[in-house]
């Protein structure tokens, strides 16, 4: 009797074996057929960091009332968060293993507001989805944004941004100038960390020379053309 309950329970547990054996067979192949699996981290690298640029100093030039700093878009791949490579022999590789907590074009939108409040340049500074009506918008396109190994023991960290200021006041929106910020910082040292540092700085040097680009007279002088259709709103 004992022989025969132990082989009927033996035979369960065989039983319970062989079925979780086969739901563990069929999840892998599932997850090879569709290209995911619950383990893909890829998307949220190990060892992650924020965008940590120098404190703005001021800028020269006058006040504008208000300014909103909208999300740039970019020139791909220069949005993603794995950190991006230039190697030596020209190609480019993706970091799967280290890079950012948040998209390049919100830690540069959110980096961007700060300087700019920092350089008194605005008295009202606010971020794309802010409810307020601004009269100026800082909008513009990351052109590079990259880690550059092409230099044998000179790696550099390279962003390059494009801005327009748009008045808002004017139906449909007027173009009041275009600048460009270049930032290029050393990449001193092997490890994520120091990648991330230089990441910082260079994009600390290319809102400084995007901020300094700004006209330097009275921004609200520029809109005088909209300033009816303004205030028939």
């Amino acid at each position: 009797m004992n022989e025969r309950c132990g082989t009927h329970r033996l035979r369960r547990v065989a039983r319970g074996l062989t079925t979780g054996a086969l739901w563990a067979i069929a999840s892998t192949a599932l997850a090879a057929a569709c290209g995911c699996s619950i383990f893909d981290r890829a998307s949220l690298p190990q060892a992650s960091f924020m965008l940590s640029p120098p404190e703005q100093a001021p800028v020269t030039g006058e006040q504008a009332a208000s300014i909103q700093v909208r999300r740039f878009s970019a020139v791909q791949p220069f949005d993603e968060r794995p950190f991006l490579y230039r190697t030596t022999d020209g190609t480019w590789r993706a970091d799967a293993g280290a890079g950012f907590v948040a998209l390049p074009s919100d830690m540069l939108m959110a980096a961007i507001a700060r300087a700019l409040e920092r350089s008194g340049r605005a008295a009202v500074v606010g971020i794309e989805g802010t409810p307020l009506r601004f009269d100026f918008a800082l909008d513009g396109v990351i052109e590079e944004f990259y880690a550059d190994y092409t230099a044998e023991g000179e790696p550099v960290a390279v962003i390059t941004l494009r801005g327009y200021l748009v008045d808002r006041r004017a139906s449909g929106g007027a173009l009041v100038a275009q600048m460009t910020g270049n930032g290029r910082a050393p990449i001193r040292g092997g490890r994520a960390s120091d990648v991330a540092d230089a990441f910082s700085a260079a994009s600390g040097a290319a809102i400084a020379e995007l901020l300094e680009a700004l006209p330097k007279g009275r921004l609200d002088g520029a809109a005088d053309a909209g300033d009816s259709a303004s205030g028939a709103r």
